[in-house]
């Protein structure tokens, strides 16, 4: 066995696993589960073979099924409760009302699905679903997402490391409501490895908040938690990139070619795209899922693509002449239509090396298309204070916060764990000699005066980037980053008229101001949770000052 079941320790993990037993639960297949969801009222099974359904038990004529929402179609990080931070009579209060939430969701039909998180032998940890029956479809995705409980991956299972863990149990509960609680609830004791997902339906809630256990053991195990992507191309040192949804995340790492630059002894392998682990020991990178849970924004009618679909959310459907149910995709219905795919559309593994390059992607017009960081405390600082604006549609919120430049630490919304262990594990990364970057894929320059970043510029340089063919020079507005010396030559004659940073006053206090709003993000998580070091405020600190003695060298002589 891969984790070690234990005596429950806390009494949220005792609520949810005691409601698991209930005569009202029954053990599920992924076989019945498909059956369900085909019968589920709100479900559409459309004309879309399902792609390689035997890999998941199910039957060889199986079809892409179309589960929607209605008003959410997106996260709700409101949502969330952390467990570790209620005082006793907060922990009391809410620990009645999951009692409550067991109780009343024992009063129907329940079913439980058994699943593994994680694909190679050096981080597979078993995992529980519960949700009543007339949630088979998100339990159905739940298991496409991530393994269900079936040969192979239950032959490697029985092989993995063992760790000191008891399984991740997840309860999911969309028919929960409570007054008090309109936008629904989440919550989470990442130390016993549970999580009630209590009046939310979107599936994403699901698969981030299983993640968010899996990395949460992984850090503890000396592991780095990571949400983003890596891949390996040619025989160079895998490349990760770490960035929010709509930062280019996805695009960077599943595209094959980058736009024709790569050549045929280039070949490109695909770990994932989403969320994998960097276990510090064994010097290995693993990927958590098999699937892809991708936009379908892009996605045509008659995209090749489609025939790796497994699953679908959140997109329109409708009749073909031929009397068919076809998907309608381009995000018409909503945003943040979604499907489930193979990683069959592209060469890939389920581990690799540890990366020895690592791109934070930032949506900061201060930043340049590329820079290189030189130090390990100025890597993780601008890690830990990532800038970006928010994609479209991914979350719940209201849309005047969609337009407002957010700091989310090394791209991860769903870390539950103290950021000073997140920043710990990404130190001990660079200084085993990952280096680090920095990429703005969004535009640069002030205010109006904008400069777009298109996504063929951002192909370009990290195809330069894994051939080193970049070379550097100090920014020195910018203590502690390089920028390339010979853009103009790699990436198009007028790469510097566009994207040189410059030394005029309006640009510097701007970039200033961007420092500072990065320094006051760091110091108030110090403040606040007390668990960010200076160690990591410092070399942005002395960021900042250059460019202070530069604006007002009289203050400084």
């Amino acid at each position: 066995m891969a984790t070690v079941q234990q005596i429950p320790q806390s009494p949220w993990r005792a609520i949810i696993e005691t409601g698991l037993h209930a005569n009202s639960v029954s053990r599920t297949t992924m076989t019945q589960l498909y059956d369900l969801s085909r019968h589920q009222s709100e479900v559409i099974a459309t004309s879309h073979p399902m792609y390689k359904p035997g890999l998941f038990g199910l039957p060889k004529n199986a079809v892409v099924l179309v589960s929607n929402d209605g008003s959410v179609v997106g996260r709700t990080a409101r949502a969330r409760l952390l467990v570790r931070t209620f005082d006793k009579t907060r922990s009391d209060q809410i620990q009645a009302l999951l009692r409550e939430a067991v109780y009343q969701f024992n009063k129907r039909p329940g079913l439980h699905l058994e699943g593994i998180i994680g694909l190679h032998p050096d981080f597979m940890i078993k995992a529980h679903l519960l949700s009543p029956v007339t949630d088979a479809k998100n339990m159905l995705d739940w298991g496409i997402n991530f393994c269900p409980f079936i040969k192979p991956w239950s032959d490697t299972y029985a092989t993995s490391r063992i760790f000191n863990e008891p399984d991740i149990l997840a309860f999911a509960d969309p028919e929960w409501s409570h007054p008090d609680y309109p936008n629904g609830c989440v919550i989470i004791d990442e130390m016993t490895n549970c999580i009630a997902i209590l009046g939310l339906r979107y599936f994403g809630e699901r698969k981030k908040g299983t993640l968010t256990l899996a990395w949460t053991i992984g850090v503890r195990h000396n592991m780095v938690a990571c949400h983003g992507g890596i891949k390996k191309i040619g025989d160079k040192p895998p490349i990760a990139v770490f960035g929010l949804s709509g930062s280019g995340k996805s695009s960077i790492t599943n595209s094959l070619d980058h736009e024709g630059l790569l050549t045929a002894k280039e070949k490109v392998t695909v770990i994932h795209d989403d969320a994998f682990l960097i276990d510090l020991e064994s010097d290995i990178a693993v990927a958590l899922e098999p699937s892809l849970f991708d936009k379908t924004d892009a996605v045509t009618a008659a995209d090749p693509l489609l025939k790796y679909f497994y699953s679908a959310q959140n997109v329109g459907v409708m009749t073909t002449a031929e009397g068919g149910k076809e998907m309608v995709n381009g995000d018409i219905r909503n945003s943040n239509g979604r499907c489930l795919k193979s990683r069959d559309m592209f060469r890939h593994a389920e581990s690799c090396q540890r990366p020895g390059t690592l791109i934070w992607l930032q949506k900061d017009t201060s930043l340049p298309p590329i820079s290189k960081v030189t130090g390990s405390s100025l890597a993780v600082a601008m890690g830990a204070s990532l800038s970006t604006l928010r994609a479209k549609g991914v979350e719940n919120v209201d849309a005047r916060e969609l337009e407002k430049l957010v700091i989310e630490p090394f791209a991860n919304p769903f870390r539950v764990h103290s950021l000073i262990e997140d920043c710990e594990q990404f130190r001990k990364l660079f200084k085993m000699g990952c280096e680090c970057y920095i990429m703005n894929t969004h535009a640069f320059g002030v205010a109006d005066d904008l400069e777009n970043i298109p996504k063929e510029l951002s192909l370009a340089i990290v195809t330069a980037l894994v051939r080193g063919k970049i070379e550097w020079r100090e920014w020195r507005t910018f203590k502690g980053l390089l920028l390339p010396k010979n853009g103009n030559a790699l990436f198009g004659q007028d790469y510097d008229r566009k994207y040189k940073p410059s030394r005029n006053p309006d640009f510097l206090r701007f970039q200033q101001d961007r420092m500072q709003d990065r320094i006051t993000f760091l110091s108030r998580k110090r403040d606040d949770e007390q668990d960010m070091a200076n160690t990591f405020i410092a070399p942005l600190v002395s960021a900042r000052l250059t460019i202070d003695r530069i604006l007002n060298p009289d203050l400084y002589q």
